[in-house]
């Protein structure tokens, strides 16, 4: 980065650190350093107008002064030159340049040379020299001219019309000092005004800002550390009032609804206990029901081996044979969602499981004449769990899905990564699809719109992929087909979750 980048970068740096920790600072403080310095710079640049103005108005005072000096001075000198007495002119200009102070006269012939005014009254022509120099910056210098009168025609000629000058200088740091000394009991008032003026902001926004929001912020931590009886006591005026009652509305409903919601738990924990009981209870009959059943198709089947081919009873047997078989495969898929057996948990690639099922239905696809596309990523990452249990999974939705295209179609099995290092398989079929009305309970236990159906695969299939922290769903349009969605989390991210 170059110097000139640099010289760009840190300004902006430093300008988002002040922006930041001005955000930080309590609303009260913010309020008493915008008002109080703004105060502050308003008044001090008043005040520095104030001092330029007060010290231009003192030197063009003594400006006034010195052009109400000059006539008299001018007065003085031409008396004396009428009356050829050059005394009064040497004295006034000794005299005044005698006092000790830095104020000068000097009296300038027309090319202005110094004319020594001590040789004046002792008959001797006065001497010229070359005028001290004056710095204007430090003095205040004014040169009037003395005009020919009428009276000085017979020594000076009428040709003259300038006779001289009269040269007035005084120091503006006489002047400043005088301002100077004013405005010092100026800036005492100043400075005392800065101080009761902070001390009675402070105050008011203490009580005003400070205080009602200190109460506000109070109750609000109270209530975030689940005190919901905490109110905002005393509202405060104006629009912190109608926060502080909205808060307390706010709170009031919430301590309201945690009541319902702590009622509705405890009703719901009981009835979750009394499923539990019941879930184990129908688990245990289920069992109880399925050895009978074991054995009256065993014995079912003895008796259909022994019944003669073309034999009435050979056909009844079969269709009770086929009953008993449906009774107990729902019986098994009831104890497999009552009681989830253990899952055997282990590395393994999504195209293990995937690959097995598609094995598995390859031969009904040919026989509904159903199209397989199958779009399986190669470089899929890794999966940990039980790809046993996944494998039921991927059978399940695909089942479902030739059973909605009885009559030939498109399955479709896809799996992709996602950014955020997961797995998304996804299902679809070309079918009637799922109503609005259905979809919303597909998961929901002995649901089903298959005339022999049992209701327990899809219910089954999210139990398994719950318990593989992962997530299932569905999207369906009627008349276009249903797609279901299965995001596993990838091994990686398990073990970064310590899972």
């Amino acid at each position: 980065m170059g110097k000139l980048e640099m010289r760009r970068v840190l300004p902006h740096r430093w300008c988002r650190r002040l922006s930041v920790a001005w955000r930080n600072v309590p609303l009260a403080r913010q309020a008493f350093f915008a008002f109080y310095s703004s105060m502050v710079l308003v008044t001090g640049a008043t005040f520095v107008l104030y001092i330029q103005d007060t010290r231009r108005s003192v030197v063009e005072m003594e400006r006034s002064t010195m052009l109400s000096l000059f006539p008299v001075i001018e007065r003085v000198i031409m008396d004396s030159m009428l009356q050829g007495n050059h005394e009064p002119i040497r004295r006034l200009f000794s005299v005044h340049n005698s006092r000790g102070r830095d104020e000068r006269m000097f009296l300038l012939d027309p090319g202005k040379n110094a004319v020594n005014t001590e040789d004046l009254g002792r008959n001797m022509r006065p001497r010229r020299l070359a005028a001290p120099p004056v710095d204007e910056d430090k003095n205040i210098v004014m040169d009037f001219p003395v005009i020919n009168r009428q009276g000085c025609v017979r020594c000076h000629g009428p040709h003259s019309g300038t006779l001289g000058y009269i040269r007035l200088v005084s120091p503006k740091r006489d002047r400043q000092a005088v301002a100077e000394a004013n405005l010092k009991g100026r800036l005492i008032i100043l400075f005392s005004s800065f101080i009761a003026v902070g001390l009675l902001t402070l105050l008011i926004v203490r009580r005003v800002i400070d205080e009602p929001l200190g109460r506000i912020v109070e109750a609000m931590n109270l209530v975030a550390h689940g005190a919901l009886h905490a109110r905002v006591e005393a509202p405060p005026s104006g629009e912190l009032r109608s926060i502080a009652r909205g808060f307390n509305a706010m709170v009031r409903r919430l301590e309201r609804d945690r009541r319902e919601i702590v009622d509705l738990h405890r009703r719901q924990v009981a009835h979750m206990e009394r499923l539990a009981a019941l879930g184990e209870l129908s688990a245990h009959l289920a069992h109880e029901v399925r050895n009978p059943i074991t054995g009256i198709s065993s014995a079912m089947q003895i008796m259909q081996a022994e019944a003669p081919e073309g034999s009435p009873r050979r056909e009844i047997l079969g269709k009770i044979l086929g009953q008993l078989n449906r009774m107990e495969q729902t019986m098994g898929n009831f104890l497999r969602f009552a009681r989830m057996p253990e899952a055997v948990v282990r590395p393994y690639h999504l195209h293990e499981p995937l690959g097995r099922v598609m094995d598995l239905i390859e031969s009904r696809l040919r026989t509904q004449k159903i199209k397989l596309e199958r779009n399986v990523a190669a470089d899929l990452p890794g999966l940990r769990g039980d790809p046993g249990q996944l494998e039921q999974v991927f059978l399940n939705l695909c089942l479902n899905a030739l059973h909605a295209m009885p009559a030939g179609g498109t399955l479709t099995v896809a799996a992709r990564a996602e950014a955020s290092g997961a797995v998304l398989v996804e299902v679809g079929d070309t079918g009637q699809g799922i109503s609005s009305a259905n979809l919303e309970h597909v998961f929901r236990p002995f649901f089903t719109t298959k005339e022999n159906g049992s209701g327990l695969g899809l219910p089954l299939s999210r139990q398994i992929v719950m318990a593989h922290d992962g997530e299932i769903w569905i999207e369906s349009v009627p008349g276009r087909g249903t797609s279901i969605f299965v995001r596993l989390p990838a091994a990686e991210s398990l073990e970064s979750a310590g899972v």
